[in-house]
């Protein structure tokens, strides 16, 4: 691939015309935000839980999990209208509209009296979330031209890893700085969330001064947001391209939530066997965590100048095999606290997991049309969100039923068959980018 140097050179990256320098910074800004936001929430709620509503211990694990369920189902109907929507108007008003929502979830969350409320305030902050969420993924795909679009997913995942590490070293350590100034509990809790709350503002504010204002497209602007979501869908049936690039939404974002929801887990559940406390093994799983987060800084930017370089539905058909290998090894490890043998198998975890996510990525903005690439993205949020809702359910299952284990097991199957996918795709299907030739 040649670039096309009407665009201008940022870095490493070569920018679709019309897109500035400011815009990709701006991009990779809100990107690395949008990332720290989510998991501040999911970090800080159980503070809500236990200091501001008193929840009971042996409720928390039911009420956390329904709030988790309310926030897939609101985000698997918002997500696929939300991108046809911004292909009409642009995606900067779309954004600061869910950053608007956002910001009034994050003020109103602390403000809870009841579990009643805190459902309504939850699926009020989801709206916003998966508003904000199918926006900075069309943006992401928007941006950087063909050539230089796995090295630019490389470096966004490379980014937005430090997220953890942001929440981990400075925000989750608020409500306890807030209670050492004074305050008690309940207004610790409060003014967590509200600095979470005045950072969204902040990114908001950058969006409105640092995001491309317009459309990259005048076509199909005429589509209403059904008949733009559907054109996505019809676009996946013409082209099995676009439609390996939605299925591998459902096999990346559930790997994820099997990881969030079942990793720390793994160690609280063999750590109580082995008479070492919760703390304890909250520790372990963090220390063990970091071999993760060192794979993706090293990979990530590695496996996008990889993409760059070979067919994307043969780089997407290396990335879930190398996720499935990823997820069957850490299956394999029989006890988390073989401290040498649990790293060793997070990173190649971590390796698998970060290349189904930028190879994803890079398939869905080679072959989504740029008339209707903002419901693509929709549609490709709403089938992530379904892989989300059936790893939560399914990996339970198979933790309580077999082993604390099988849930990533189970996973490196689900990415075995993304595989073979793509490999029918690679043999049976001719190559013709469907993005390019729009």
């Amino acid at each position: 691939m040649e670039p096309d140097r009407n665009g201008v050179k940022f870095g490493l990256f070569w920018l679709v015309p019309g897109i500035s320098r400011l815009n990709a910074t701006t991009f990779f800004f809100s990107s690395f935000m949008f990332v720290t936001l989510v998991t501040f929430m999911n970090f800080v709620q159980p503070y809500i839980l236990d200091e501001i509503l008193k929840v009971p211990a042996e409720r928390q694990g039911s009420v956390t999990g329904m709030l988790n369920v309310m926030h897939e189902c609101t985000a698997l109907i918002i997500m696929g209208l939300v991108g046809s929507v911004s292909d009409r108007t642009g995606r900067r008003p779309i954004i600061l509209i869910g950053f608007a929502i956002w910001i009034g979830g994050l003020i109103l969350i602390p403000l809870s009296t009841t579990i009643m409320q805190l459902y309504i305030y939850r699926i009020i902050t989801a709206v916003g979330v998966a508003v904000a969420s199918v926006m900075v993924i069309a943006t992401m795909q928007d941006y950087p031209q063909e050539v230089s679009r796995g090295k630019w997913g490389g470096f966004n995942s490379f980014v937005t890893s430090f997220a953890i590490l942001t929440v981990s070293l400075v925000l989750v350590r608020l409500p306890n700085w807030f209670s050492q100034a004074g305050f008690d509990s309940v207004h610790a809790g409060r003014y967590t969330f509200w600095v979470g709350a005045g950072l969204a503002a902040l990114v908001s504010i950058m969006i409105r001064v640092g995001y491309f204002s317009g459309r990259l497209s005048t076509a199909g602007q005429s589509l209403s947001p059904f008949a733009g979501f559907s054109a996505g869908m019809r676009a996946a049936r013409s082209n099995p391209r676009l439609a390996l690039a939605y299925g591998t939404a459902f096999a990346a974002r559930g790997d994820l939530v099997v990881i969030g929801a079942f990793f720390s887990l793994w160690f609280l559940r063999a750590g109580a066997e082995q008479g070492i406390s919760a703390a304890d093994a909250i520790v372990r799983s963090g220390i063990t965590m970091s071999a993760l987060l060192a794979a993706n800084w090293i990979w990530a930017p590695m496996f996008g100048f990889i993409l760059d370089r070979i067919n994307r539905v043969i780089g997407l058909c290396l990335a879930m095999l190398l996720a499935a290998i990823g997820y069957f090894t850490i299956g394999l490890v029989a006890d988390p606290y073989e401290t040498g043998t649990m790293m060793a198998a997070t990173f190649v975890l971590g390796i698998g997991e970060i290349s189904a996510v930028i190879a994803g990525n890079a398939l869905l903005g080679q072959e989504a049309p740029a008339h209707i690439r903002g419901a693509s993205v929709g549609v490709f949020g709403l089938v992530g969100t379904l892989g989300i809702l059936s790893a939560t359910y399914f990996g339970g299952q198979v933790f309580d039923k077999y082993d604390y284990s099988s849930p990533f097991t189970m996973m490196a199957g689900v990415n075995a068959v993304v595989a073979l996918w793509a490999l029918v795709v690679i043999l049976l299907v001719a190559h013709k980018p469907a993005a390019a030739a729009g």
